[in-house]
């Protein structure tokens, strides 16, 4: 036997010709795992892992599982997982995924202004309304203070102002 070969006795460059389930196989027991250990490790069932293996589509879930499936055992494997991925979806005939797709539009007549700029105005004018609100009563509160200062200071007698006395 060549050394070429694999434990499943595949050479390694026909690897390329072989389903995806014979190439993670033949890593798996490249990689000296079994079937139980690949389960436990992915968190999987082990009918899950052997329909894999097998190619069995009948006994997969949703293909956008599978494909979760593939990457993490493809991982866990040592083999490429965007290959793996865009393998199987060649294999089962799945659209390719979809792209979001510009269109060229015309700018609009009127364009509205940011959301920071519309919440600072908004701030701005808030503030605004309260501190005309609150003038009338800061200025009550000025004016009592400015009357309490003309009052005389407790213990002096306060003279009233003779205006003859300046004479």
């Amino acid at each position: 036997m060549s050394d070429a070969r694999d434990t499943d006795g595949s050479t390694s460059a026909g690897n390329d010709r072989l389903s995806i389930g014979a190439r993670l196989a033949a890593a798996r027991k490249k990689c000296e795992l079994d079937i139980g250990a690949v389960a436990n490790e992915l968190n999987l069932d082990a009918s899950t892992i052997a329909a894999l293996e097998n190619d069995d589509t009948a006994a997969l879930p949703a293909a956008i599982f599978v494909k979760g499936y593939l990457r993490n055992y493809a991982r866990l494997v040592g083999l490429p997982e965007d290959e793996m991925v865009s393998d199987y979806a060649a294999q089962t005939g799945e659209p390719p995924p979809l792209t979001v797709v510009s269109v060229n539009s015309k700018t609009p007549f009127f364009q509205l202004p940011s959301a920071r700029l519309l919440r600072n105005i908004i701030l701005i004018l808030l503030a605004a309304i309260l501190i005309w609100l609150a003038y009338p009563f800061v200025e009550r509160l000025v004016e009592s203070r400015g009357q309490a200062t003309q009052e005389p200071a407790p213990g002096r007698l306060a003279l009233p102002v003779n205006p003859q006395s300046t004479e």
